[in-house]
This record gives C-alpha cells, sequence and structure tokens, in this order.
C-alpha cells in the first residue's frame, strides 16, 4: 500500500512538471505563430492584389453563425472572405474577393485542399479559378467533373459569402 502512494505522488509531480513545462511553451510559442499566420494570410491577400500594400487589407469584424467564413478583409470596393469549406476528406481553404457594387467574384485563390490529388485538388488550379473570375457570386457557379464534391462545397461557400457582402461596412 506504501509504495502504492509513494508511486501516485511520484507520477502526479512528473505529470505536473510536465503539464506546467508544456503551458509555458505554448505561452512563448503561441504569439509567435499568430503572427506568422497572420503574416502568411496577408501575403495571401497581397498575392492577390500585388499592388496593394500589406495595411490596405483592414480586417472586419463580423458575427454570424457561419461554419465556413474565418476572416473577412476590405480592400478598396472589395470584400475578401477567408473561408474554409468541408470536402471529400478534408476540405479546402481559400480566399475569394467580391466585388460590393455589383456582387462579381473579383479574385478567387486556394490556399489548401485535402481532398484527393489530382481530382479535389483541382480546386487550387488557375483553370477552376478563371472560371469564378467575373462571375456573380450569388449565381449558380460551375463546378470540376470528376471534383464535384470538393468544387460543390467551394462554390456553396461563395454563394454564402455573397450573402453577407452588403452587410460588410
Amino acid at each position: 500500500m506504501n509504495k502504492i502512494a509513494h508511486l501516485t505522488i511520484f507520477l502526479s509531480v512528473i505529470s505536473a512538471i510536465a503539464g506546467g513545462a508544456l503551458a509555458w511553451a505554448n505561452n512563448m510559442t503561441a504569439p509567435v505563430i499568430a503572427a506568422n499566420n497572420l503574416k502568411q494570410e496577408k501575403e495571401s491577400l497581397q498575392e492577390m492584389y500585388p499592388e496593394a500594400s500589406l495595411n490596405d487589407f483592414k480586417q472586419v469584424k463580423f458575427k454570424s453563425d457561419s461554419t465556413t467564413i474565418k476572416k473577412i478583409y476590405s480592400y478598396k470596393d472589395k470584400v475578401i472572405f477567408n473561408m474554409s469549406v468541408s470536402g471529400y476528406k478534408d476540405g479546402t481553404t481559400f480566399l475569394v474577393s467580391i466585388n460590393k457594387e455589383d456582387g462579381k467574384i473579383d479574385k478567387y485563390l486556394g490556399l489548401s485542399n485535402g481532398d484527393t490529388k489530382g481530382l479535389g485538388s483541382k480546386v487550387l488550379d488557375k483553370p477552376f479559378q478563371k472560371s469564378l473570375e467575373g462571375k456573380k457570386a450569388s449565381d449558380q457557379l460551375d463546378t470540376i467533373s470528376g471534383a464535384t464534391i470538393s468544387s460543390s462545397a467551394v462554390t456553396a461557400g461563395i454563394n454564402e459569402a455573397a450573402g453577407y457582402v452588403k452587410d460588410v461596412k
């Protein structure tokens, strides 16, 4: 019995030390990780609009029940949505810029896709990007044959974003 109590106390102390070390490491790295993620996101925005500076993109405060819209940025007369949608497997993360005046898709940039390589991953390719740009975001958008689930999720996300464009100040 004495041995069990000794072992329990020993394991509790080791667990507390390990937990404290992990909490300390998280507190030290979390701000750096957040800053790097924000920098990478702004670089992606700048990839969409190379003429812009990083400070030209203003993050908009947004309250909604949406599970797909992660962030919203304002740039000139455009609203840029950072979205993450479910697909066939792991889904797609992308940026879509919608013109406030006419509701047309100005730019689309696929950031990541965890779906089937060569099929679902086509939502990251230039042909899909070009097929979206210039079309009204609220209309039915074309999907990719063979990648219907992935591309349907992206187009549904864009349709959802179109519903919020007028609400963005």
